[in-house]
């Protein structure tokens, strides 16, 4: 429950008055009611700020609403849908993949065998939600090309740099996660 004082918005002499004190603070509590309400609501305008209108967002842009996913996943749909509405281009393609990976992406096109490499560049490992960076790029991709999907890990050559204390407080998914030099 949310009070606002509108008290202090009377004049002193209201402020002894015991019925005027009760009718006060009940409106308060209704006036601040509404008040979180309202930021709620303008909350949901914004795909980063949104929570239950991510559905609304998601049909607005003809995207299927799955609830099991966690809102960073549906809200990284949304965005990489968003960019993806135009002309497919590889800027285009590398912005939708950027999207999810946080980091640099690089497009590599292999236009003779039909196809074209995603290779996540500014970060290491395998995106949290791949499943929907390859949903998106399917949808937006055109339907004659194929997609690789080219994935970056620590190598032994930087492993081999660390000293066995260094690596005796990292777990193996820390080790091939290591950051980039």
């Amino acid at each position: 429950m949310y009070n606002k004082d509108l008290m202090k918005y009377l004049p002193l002499y209201w402020h002894d008055i015991k019925e005027m004190i009760v009718l006060q603070k009940s409106l308060g509590i209704e006036i601040g009611e509404l008040d979180l309400k309202l930021k709620d609501v303008f909350s949901q305008c914004f795909i980063e700020t949104a929570t239950w209108g991510l559905g609304l967002w998601e049909r607005e842009i003809d995207l299927k609403t799955d609830l099991s996913l966690s809102y960073e996943h549906r809200r990284e749909m949304i965005k990489a849908k968003l960019r993806g509405s135009s002309t497919t281009t590889k800027e285009m393609i590398a912005n939708v993949a950027k999207a999810f990976s946080n980091g640099e992406v690089e497009v590599i096109e292999h236009n003779d065998k039909y196809y074209f490499d995603i290779k996540f560049v500014g970060t290491r490992g395998i995106p949290a939600n791949l499943d929907g960076l390859k949903h998106i790029l399917n949808e937006i991709k055109p339907a004659h090309l194929g997609i690789n999907y080219v994935f970056t890990f620590a190598t032994w050559g930087e492993v081999k740099k660390l000293t066995w204390g260094d690596l005796k407080k990292m777990t193996w998914d820390e080790v091939r996660h290591l950051p980039m030099s």
